[in-house]
């Protein structure tokens, strides 16, 4: 019997109904196309739907084969399977339905998917619906969290979320660690559920996957992934590098690569010092809250000292904070400890548009303690210099204000002249943008009133109202611009140096034209340009006496019109400044060489100027720069300052670059021949590095030699390998500086970072 159309339907659908060996476990088609024989012990169906008599069971294919005295359907082609009771679907190319035993099973590429957004492709599975299991065999599953799962063979108990399964292999989705790590997890057998996965005999590492063993892994008898507190821990592991043990961990633990921030020990390090000897560092990181942290880093010292040091930080909306303090014990000597602080927290100020404090706090114990002990922290920029203050910055389009109070230590100086006490200190710049098309005018104000070397007081208060001529382009190719500053500087000040004793009151001005000459070639490959530059400044007033002022003039300043750097004086009287700028770049831009040379002639010399630099002179000393790039191989610069009787150089700073293959050597010499404290400094700098072509082995070498004093003050000699998840180094320093309570020291040590958990080192290797 055949027929397609729905009338028909309706016949075969009624003729189940009503049999008699009609049981409950018996399916409805629905189909455009039905065939009935073996009086009706066998049914045909195409492109329909089987649904079980309980409608549980809902199954969608290109072809249906029922047998009814089997119990058996079997569907082909694009067959859907949808157990409505579980939320499970099933895709696949043909499957066996068994009403009898109430399986669901196929030996065909399948997909199952559940409703929680696991993923399972499978080679063959049985699905036994009475119990609710699901035995798969070469599974592949992607997980809610996106991670995937490789399994030889498995049952999934859809009741309990279970899987027990052997031979497995986990790839996790990489969230926190570097963007170059893979890691992994395998394991001879594994046991998950929703909370937990349990791994016997397992191997991890976050190394990417190659034909050979991973740079580094750790193994253990058994590894427990806690998903819900996102931890992995192991029991009786070692770390392995290049399959060799090296180190043992009864208990061991950390964050899975979901988690950014996860509380556990970092990687620990030894330490070794003649002045302080050796030491142990066990850091540990703690999570406190979402926007909370802190890192608690203990070392434990041969001679039975203790260092804690804790950093704490905190992120809110409108605010941040940064804490790092530390305590020493000491048997029989002065507990030493420091306190360092910052707190930013944005604020509404006198109505500006955005409005922030920052409060800064700098205390240390002892005047060695910070260098002594190498003490590490974003906070700690200067081992000498503490700096504490109370700020404000507060900015609209056209209007900005700067207001803070501060304290600066400095540890060097004896104990009455190492604090020097700002309070206040201002600065309101003050735009005007629409009263000269041609120009921009501003006011700039700013003072302070300062206390240090114990008696020493100044208070100052500077207007400066100044005006800036947009460039102008005149006939015959010059642009041209100038500039004019009217300073109104007041003064108080007891047993100054820098200011007149007592109240002073001054009212300065200064103009400053400048006209440049750009000149351009070019041709097939290069360009040159070629700048003449001349400036002519005048003032009505008198220099202020800055005879002994430490100001260097070079190539960068020299035309500014505030080139000595003064805040309550302008440079007096008249002066010419000249020069003349040259460059030749390729046809990709690239600057092949530049030169830069400039000389300050004065028709009077002006003895209150500085003597450095021979600017009380007629003419001042020569500056120049000159950068050399000729190719890929080679980078120079040469940064001068030369006599005006062009025979003595007063400063040379000399730079250079070399690049051949996987070799760079770079090379940094000073001498400076200082004029106002009759004192020289010239050091010679040197590093280079040696790689290999992806730069994974390397060799590198530093030293700096002080050729004032014809004293080498360090070498620094680092062997070190590399790859995406592991870096070694053998490192060799040695120091011979002698500063208070350091002495030279010559160290070797073995440093391991594995990435992406932290560094460590072993004891100083010479010891």
């Amino acid at each position: 019997m055949k027929n397609k159309n729905l009338f028909t339907f309706f016949i075969v659908l009624f003729f189940f109904i009503f049999s008699k060996n009609l049981s409950a476990d018996e399916l409805i088609f629905e189909s455009s196309e039905i065939n009935i024989s073996n009086n009706g012990n066998i049914i045909e169906a195409t492109d329909g739907t089987a649904t079980s008599a309980d409608k549980k069971i809902l199954i969608n294919a290109n072809k249906f084969y029922y047998n009814k005295k089997k119990g058996t359907l079997n569907a082909f082609n694009n067959v859907e399977v949808n157990d409505l009771e579980n939320n499970i679907k099933i895709n696949s190319e043909n499957i066996s339905y068994n009403l009898n035993d109430r399986t669901i099973s196929s030996r065909s590429n399948t997909i199952i998917s559940d409703d929680v957004g696991n993923i399972f492709t499978v080679e063959n599975f049985v699905y036994n619906l009475n119990n609710e299991l699901i035995k798969v065999i070469n599974a592949k599953i992607k997980d809610y969290e996106n991670n995937n799962y490789q399994i030889n063979k498995a049952i999934i108990d859809l009741v309990s979320n279970k899987i027990i399964g052997k031979d497995v292999n986990i790839d996790f989705d990489n969230k926190s660690f570097q963007k170059d790590n893979e890691p992994r997890l395998n394991g001879k057998s594994i046991k998950s559920d929703g909370s937990e996965s349990v791994i016997t005999n397992g191997v991890f590492t976050t190394c990417k996957e190659t034909d050979s063993c991973p740079p580094w892994h750790l193994t253990a008898k058994e590894i427990k992934h806690d998903k819900e507190k996102k931890i992995i821990y192991y029991k009786d592991a070692w770390l392995k590098i290049y399959d060799t043990p090296v180190v043992y961990f009864p208990k061991f633990f950390h964050p899975d690569p979901s988690v950014k921030r996860q509380s556990g020990f970092l990687m620990p390090s030894f330490q070794g010092s003649s002045s302080i000897g050796g030491s142990f560092n066990t850091p540990y990181f703690h999570v406190l809250a979402t926007n909370k942290d802190a890192t608690i880093k203990p070392r434990f010292f041969s001679d039975n000292k203790l260092l804690l040091q804790t950093e704490y930080r905190e992120i809110n909306k409108d605010s941040s904070g940064i804490f790092d303090f530390s305590f020493l014990n000491e048997k029989n000597e002065n507990h030493k400890a420091h306190l360092f602080a910052n707190f930013k927290n944005e604020i509404n100020f006198l109505g500006f548009d955005e409005s922030s404090l920052n409060l800064n706090f700098q205390r240390s114990s002892n005047d060695e303690y910070l260098k002594t002990y190498k003490m590490k922290s974003p906070l700690i920029t200067n081992e000498n210099l503490m700096h504490s203050y109370l700020e404000i910055d507060s900015y609209n389009d056209d209007l900005s204000l700067n207001t803070s109070i501060e304290v600066y230590e400095d540890k060097s100086k004896r104990d009455n002249d190492k604090y020097e006490f700002v309070y206040p200190n201002y600065n309101l710049i003050k735009d005007f943008n629409d009263i000269d098309n041609d120009g921009k005018f501003s006011l700039n104000s700013y003072g302070f009133i300062k206390k240090y070397d114990t008696n020493i007081e100044e208070k100052i208060l500077i207007n400066d109202f100044s005006y800036n001529s947009y460039l102008k382009k005149l006939p015959g190719g010059f642009t041209t611009n100038y500039t004019y500053l009217l300073k109104n500087s007041n003064s108080d000040s007891d047993q100054s140096s820098s200011y007149k004793e007592g109240m002073d009151n001054k009212l300065d001005g200064i103009i400053n034209y400048k006209a440049t000459l750009p000149l351009l070639k070019k041709s097939q490959n290069y360009m040159s340009s070629l700048s003449p530059t001349a400036s002519f400044r005048y003032s009505p007033n008198n220099s202020k006496n800055m005879k002994n002022s430490d100001v260097r003039i070079d190539t960068n300043n020299i035309f500014s019109l505030n080139r000595l750097g003064s805040s309550t004086s302008v440079e007096g009287g008249s002066s010419i400044t000249y020069g003349i700028q040259y460059s030749k770049t390729d046809k990709t831009d690239n600057d092949i060489i530049s030169a830069s040379i400039a000389n300050i002639f004065r028709p009077n010399p002006d003895k209150n100027l500085p003597i450095k630099g021979d600017l009380d002179d007629k003419n001042s000393d020569i500056v120049g720069l000159i950068n050399f790039n000729p190719n890929q191989y080679l980078d120079m610069s040469y940064d001068f300052s030369l006599d005006n009787n062009l025979s003595d150089t007063n400063y040379e700073m000399i730079k250079s670059e070399i690049k051949i293959n996987n070799f760079v050597s770079t090379f940094e010499y000073l001498n400076e021949n200082n004029l106002v404290n009759n004192t020289n400094q010239s050091y010679l700098l040197n590093t280079s590095k040696i790689s290999n072509e992806d730069d994974s082995k390397s060799l590198s070498f530093s030293t700096r030699e002080n050729k004032t004093t014809n004293v080498t003050e360090f070498y620094n000699l680092l062997y070190q390998y590399r790859n995406d998840c592991l870096i070694a180094g053998l490192e060799y320093n040695k120091e011979y500086y002698t500063d208070g309570a350091l002495r030279p020291e010559e160290s070797i040590f073995f440093k391991l970072t594995i990435v992406p958990f932290g560094q460590t080192s072993s004891p100083d290797i010479m010891k």
